[in-house]
C-alpha cells in the first residue's frame, strides 16, 4: 500500500497556497449550523479548518498523519494537532459531538476496509446523538470531461502522478502532449489548449497555476511527483452513495457544493 504521507510530507512546506481548495472555508461555513462542540478534524493538514472553528468559539482539535503538517501547524497557526492514522485515533471514546473528515481522507484511499476502519473510529470518539461529515473532493463538469478525454481519469480513478507531471510541461510539451492524445496536429493540439485554458472554473485555474509553480519551483521535482500515489480514486456522487452502500452506512444527507461533496452519516 502507497505511503500518502510521504507526499503530503513534501507538499508541507507549499501546502499554504493551494489549502483552501476542496473543502475550503466558504463550504465549511455552509454547513457550521450543524455543528456541535467540541469538533474534530481528521486529516487537519496545517489547521485551516481548525483555526476557522475556533475562531468562531468551537472547541475543536485537529488530527493528521503528516508529521510536516502538524510542525507546520504549530509555526503558521501555533496549533498543536495530534499525529496519528486516522484508523487508530489515540482519543478516548465518546470524546466529541462532530467528526469531519476533510478531503484527503476517506476520498483519496481507494481500500474500502481502510475506509470502513476509519469511519469506525470516528463512530467510536463520538459521542452518542454526535454527527460525522465526510468531505470528498469534486471537480467542475469541463475538467472532468478534460481528464476523461485524455485518458487521466477512466473508471472513477485519477492518475495522479501523470496529472502532476503536466505542471512540468512548457506550453509547446503541452500542445505535443495533447495532439499525441487526441491523435492530431500541431492546430489541433494548439487548438486544444486554448480550450483547456477557456475551460473549467477560475478557482480551478488560479490552483493550477499556483501547483505548477509549486512543482516548477521544486529542488526535485520529479521526486515530488514520485511520493504521490501512482492513482486515486475520483467519486462522483453516484460512486459515493455506492461507496456507502457498499460499506452498509446509511447517508443521512448529501450536500452538493462547488468544490466538494459533504456526506453526513
Amino acid at each position: 500500500m502507497h505511503d500518502q504521507s510521504r507526499f503530503w510530507d513534501a507538499l508541507a512546506a507549499h501546502h499554504a497556497a493551494v489549502e483552501n481548495n476542496f473543502l475550503e472555508l466558504r463550504s465549511l461555513r455552509r454547513i457550521m449550523d450543524h455543528l456541535r462542540s467540541p469538533v474534530l478534524v481528521v486529516g487537519a493538514g496545517q489547521g485551516l479548518l481548525v483555526a476557522e472553528l475556533q475562531s468562531r468559539g468551537l472547541q475543536c482539535d485537529g488530527v493528521d498523519f503528516s508529521s510536516e503538517m502538524i510542525r507546520h501547524a504549530r509555526s503558521r497557526r501555533g496549533l498543536h494537532l495530534i499525529q496519528a492514522d486516522a484508523s487508530a485515533l489515540p482519543l478516548g471514546d465518546a470524546t466529541y459531538e462532530t467528526v469531519i473528515y476533510a478531503t484527503g481522507v476517506i476520498d483519496f484511499n481507494s481500500d474500502e476496509n481502510a475506509i470502513r476502519r476509519m469511519l469506525s473510529e470516528g463512530r467510536r470518539v463520538l459521542k452518542p446523538g454526535g454527527k460525522i461529515f465526510v468531505a470528498f473532493y469534486r471537480v467542475s463538469s469541463a475538467l472532468e470531461h478534460f481528464l476523461q478525454r485524455f485518458g487521466l481519469l477512466n473508471n472513477h480513478v485519477l492518475r495522479q502522478r501523470e496529472c502532476l507531471g503536466t505542471h512540468l510541461l512548457t506550453p509547446p510539451q503541452m500542445i505535443r502532449w495533447l495532439k499525441d492524445r487526441a491523435h492530431t496536429g500541431w492546430l489541433g493540439g494548439a487548438t486544444l489548449l486554448l480550450r483547456l485554458a477557456a475551460s473549467g472554473t477560475l478557482r480551478e485555474k488560479v490552483s493550477t497555476l499556483k501547483m505548477q509553480r509549486i512543482v516548477r519551483g521544486m529542488e526535485n521535482p520529479q521526486a515530488f511527483i514520485e511520493a504521490a500515489p501512482e492513482t486515486q480514486p475520483y467519486r462522483n456522487e453516484a460512486e459515493i452513495r455506492q461507496l456507502f452502500n457498499r460499506l452498509a452506512i446509511p447517508i443521512k444527507e448529501l450536500r452538493t457544493f462547488a468544490t466538494c461533496w459533504i456526506v453526513q452519516i
